[in-house]
């Protein structure tokens, strides 16, 4: 018994963690380089802020999230990392004759 109350304290402790946020700005379609390839540890909740100087539709592979953008305002991608790999976020649609292209990568590494 006093096993499973130790346990369940743990997830407690877990679920109440702060999520891993990361502050993205987006400017002409691209990121800073640094922000290629962002990090996080599977069972960790995370939070992706974007900013951008153009509407866009975000989408997060492997997790099947989108994400609107506007100008002005911070879209908020948030998920569990629950599934281990490397996942590319594209931006979708946008006319112009724009293809679908990773913006960045989340990798998440297993515990």
């Amino acid at each position: 018994m006093l096993a499973a109350v130790i346990a369940l304290g743990a997830g407690v402790a877990l679920a109440q963690a702060p999520p891993r946020s990361f502050e993205i700005r987006i400017a002409e379609r691209r990121v800073p380089p640094a922000q290629r390839v962002l990090r996080a540890t599977e069972g960790e909740r995370v939070e992706l802020r974007w900013s951008a100087d153009e509407a866009l539709v975000l989408h997060l592979h492997g997790y099947d999230i989108e994400t609107r953008v506007e100008p002005g305002k911070t879209g908020v991608t948030a998920f569990a990392a629950r599934l281990t790999g490397r996942f590319p976020v594209e931006i979708h649609g946008g006319g112009g004759g724009h293809r679908h292209r990773a913006l960045l990568h989340v990798e998440v590494h297993p515990r």
